[in-house]
């Protein structure tokens, strides 16, 4: 009895498809993002200015563990549709 509820309950809607993935439209989309952290950019001045000589490698060896321990970061992202 309960079979028959069932199956009349089910009959009215379609079975469902063979395939597992679901088919529906994705519209075309370009994601960029960069993200630039604040210590990176300081390490990298310190090294450039050691390497041309403007300041001492002792310079490098303070500024380098305060720059990559701070986590502040622009972050551009940018999303279009095509």
């Amino acid at each position: 009895m309960i079979e028959r509820t069932y199956q009349k309950f089910m009959g009215r809607y379609p079975l469902p498809p063979e395939s597992t993935i679901p088919s529906f439209w994705l519209p075309q989309m370009s994601i960029l993002s960069v993200v630039l952290r604040f210590g990176s950019a300081l390490t990298a001045a310190a090294v450039m200015a050691v390497l041309q000589g403007a300041a001492s490698q002792e310079v490098l060896l303070m500024v380098a563990p305060a720059a990559l321990a701070d986590r502040s970061a622009v972050v551009l992202t940018r999303i279009r549709r095509s």
